[in-house]
């Protein structure tokens, strides 16, 4: 233990439960720890009005400085507003302007957390100071390559969100809940630490800038073109929908087609008409169910495999995995075949996983299938 008093780490603190037990695990096990608070948007720039969601991102703020204060540990508190903007939000509007929709979460962890943040914190507080999230994740250390693992609770895998993370940002990150087999146990922990957060709920929404309403709020930064909803079975109009960047493939909401008997999902698109096809649910695996795909702006975050390599796939943040085959390999473009699934919306990012579920490989964003 003594080998680790003087070991210093910085604690990304986000207000929740679980950045604020990995603070706390940190701490027990001898580490000089420094809690950090990040503010990644502002809310008055950028919107007319504060709504409630809004405001719960100041409650983040006073939970992580209370934590901080319990663990006596020093706290700062760190804007990254510009960066956010720039290298999260902008490229993900840019691709809702093509009707493509990503994953502003993968490039916040990859870009901001483990890229802006870690760049910072090396800076001030020296290069030996190593990085901890409240992350759901493994970083396994081997001969050659830093690798991120899996952590032992499938349904809270958080992997998926990291999966463009690079050796050099691995081998300076600490993962304290990688062990922690359910989120029960980290909210027992809180609790038993008088935590004020300990029954917080989990964030949802977009990273940093929290839950919403999607289209009532990113409306005010996209220009979406409205147009028909078409049954692509029958070629029946069936409503107008906001815009085609709103729509994910296999989507299906309540408000997207009324007044019908059957279950409606997104199938298709004409962008040239601005056309939405829609599927009914009878004919859903007719339309939605793919075995091959396309991939392209592969990250690897080890050494890359080879073709003909069964790999597992995720094509969301599920506990699900898919079997796949690297059929062919092009640079930064990969082909894939795999069990038939339904498939996601090009702009979204697929995974990749070992076959026994323990690594994660790296990611790609989904082309075509």
């Amino acid at each position: 233990m003594s080998s680790l008093v003087e070991k210093k780490v910085v604690i990304a603190l986000s207000g929740g439960v679980d950045s604020s037990v990995a603070a706390l695990l940190l701490k027990k096990e001898g580490y000089k720890v420094f809690g950090i608070h990040m503010i990644n948007w502002d809310s008055q720039l950028n919107e007319l009005e504060m709504d409630k969601e809004c405001e719960s991102l100041s409650k983040d703020r006073e939970y992580a400085e209370i934590i901080a204060q319990q663990l006596e540990i020093p706290f700062f508190v760190y804007n990254f507003t510009f960066e956010y903007w720039n290298y999260v939000f902008k490229p993900f509007i840019s691709l809702l302007n093509k009707n493509l929709i990503g994953n502003p979460d993968i490039l916040c962890n990859s870009a901001i957390k483990f890229g802006t943040l870690l760049s910072k914190v090396k800076r001030v507080f020296g290069p030996d100071v190593l990085l901890a999230t409240g992350h759901y994740a493994k970083v396994i250390s081997t001969e050659n390559n830093v690798l991120l693992g899996t952590c032992s609770n499938e349904q809270k895998d958080q992997t998926y969100f990291l999966s463009k993370l690079t050796q050099f940002q691995l081998r300076e990150i600490i993962f304290p809940l990688s062990e922690i087999d359910s989120k029960q146990k980290v909210r027992e922990i809180a609790k038993e630490n008088n935590f004020p957060n300990w029954n917080k709920r989990s964030s949802r929404g977009i990273c940093f800038i929290g839950k919403r309403n999607f289209y009532s709020f990113i409306s005010k930064y996209v220009d979406s073109k409205k147009g028909s909803i078409v049954d692509i079975e029958n070629q029946k109009y069936l409503g107008q929908h906001q815009g085609l960047c709103y729509y994910s493939m296999n989507q299906r909401k309540g408000q997207l087609v009324s007044g019908q008997k059957e279950k409606y999902y997104v199938c298709g698109r004409d962008e040239n008409n601005s056309t939405l096809f829609v599927c009914g649910e009878s004919n859903r695996d007719k339309y939605l169910k793919k075995n091959y795909c396309v991939a392209d702006n592969i990250h690897w975050i080890g050494t890359p495999p080879e073709i003909g390599r069964e790999i597992l796939l995720k094509f969301k943040h599920t506990p699900r995995f898919i079997s796949g085959t690297i059929k062919k390999i092009n640079g930064e473009e990969v082909e894939i075949s795999h069990e038939s699934c339904f498939s996601t919306s090009p702009g979204q990012y697929i995974v990749f996983y070992s076959l026994d579920k323990k690594i994660c490989l790296g990611s790609g964003v989904f082309k075509t299938s």
